[in-house]
């Protein structure tokens, strides 16, 4: 199975990608989608849902996990997070793949053991489940721990 996790942000939105075979992991990839800057709030969305329908022709998933966004504490970083994540939906009804959403209190619940987990926690233990050397951008390593979660909620992959 191949799961992109995606991690809409206000200026960044992570993916992560995870193959998993027979219950193990046998590809992992990350980076981060960031659209340009410079240009009107409609084309700079245009550009993300193109990057995202790039990124998925090139790794052709069987899922995308789609991060839900948290109540932020301040309206306009809740909306314009809520433009990105609109965005980024259109691109995958586009794509018309199978799309699963998760809520960041299950992602950690299933990485890292608790719903509340601090970002740095749930950053360490994926770069260790996954055995990621090099130090992740944050939205990469949120975006590969929506993936992880997907494939552990589906019972896709073993962890030891």
């Amino acid at each position: 199975m191949r799961v992109l996790g995606v991690d809409p942000g206000t200026r960044t939105t992570g993916w992560g990608l995870i193959e998993a075979e027979n219950g193990e992991i046998t590809r992992v990839a990350w980076g981060c989608l960031k659209g340009k800057r410079g240009l009107p709030r409609a084309q700079t969305l245009a550009g993300l849902a193109d990057e995202l329908l790039a990124l998925l022709a090139q790794w052709q998933p069987q899922v995308v996990a789609v991060e839900t966004p948290f109540v932020a504490r301040f309206q306009k970083a809740s909306l314009l997070l809520a433009e990105t994540r609109g965005a980024l939906l259109a691109a995958l009804g586009q794509w018309g793949g199978e799309v699963a959403e998760y809520e960041p209190a299950r992602v950690k619940s299933w990485v890292v053991g608790n719903g509340r987990a601090e970002k740095q926690q749930v950053a360490w233990l994926v770069q260790r489940l996954l055995g990621i050397a090099e130090e992740l951008p944050a939205d990469a390593a949120d975006a590969l721990a929506v993936a992880l979660c997907h494939l552990l909620d589906r019972k896709s992959v073993h962890l030891r």
